[in-house]
């Protein structure tokens, strides 16, 4: 695949979304997940279209980005069309998966239109996942610091143990893992990290 190009939206550029997933399901590689905002598209033929390919591209997990902070920049309606496409598709696992900020529990107004939205695709049967949770850090730290207890010591609860490798992101420079793939072979870096009792 020349030229592929990824980052963003995935949805963007389905045809590549999809071969890369039949790639995945040809190698019998159990779970092929895509997460995406679902909007990429108000052609509602082209909606429907890129649901059944990404099913019959082997695609069997989906999550939606829904929340407070995707819609603001993105409109409903296409992203309930691409929903209701997916339910009909037959993938296997499909969920809205929200972003909560602080904690799922917390009250504020972003998580309460939050929750207006999930209800929205529960009303049509879509479960949510347990999303994701916005910590004080980065961009979030400095637009959203009211939010957050200054008494409290929050911790990144994405933080991985370098001991329980379940997924890897190789960053574009080749950084994985404290390491550089274009410097030490990938299995060395996996092996170095499950095998050290440091760290």
């Amino acid at each position: 695949m020349e030229n592929t190009k990824t980052g963003g939206e995935p949805l963007l550029y389905p045809e590549d979304v999809c071969k890369i997933h039949a790639a995945a399901r040809d190698a019998e590689i159990a779970e092929r997940q895509i997460i995406t905002n679902g909007f990429f598209s108000h052609d509602t033929a082209q909606i429907r279209h890129v649901a059944t390919a990404l099913m019959e591209s082997g695609v069997n997990n989906l999550l939606l980005s829904v929340d407070a902070f995707h819609q603001e920049t993105i409109p409903i309606e296409p992203v309930l069309t691409f929903a209701k496409a997916i339910q009909s598709s037959g993938i296997q696992k499909f969920r809205v998966h929200p972003a909560w900020l602080v904690s799922e529990d917390a009250d504020n107004p972003y998580n309460n239109e939050t929750r207006e939205i999930l209800a929205v695709f529960n009303e049509i049967g879509i479960p949510a996942s347990d999303g994701n949770v916005i910590f004080p850090g980065g961009n979030a730290l400095k637009h959203l610091n009211e939010y957050f207890d200054s008494n409290i010591k929050y911790v990144n609860p994405y933080t991985r143990n370098p001991h329980d490798i379940r997924a890897i992101c190789i960053n574009p420079n080749g950084d994985v893992l404290g390491d550089n793939i274009y410097k030490t072979d990938i299995l060395d870096i996996i092996g170095g990290c499950n095998g050290s009792s440091d760290s």
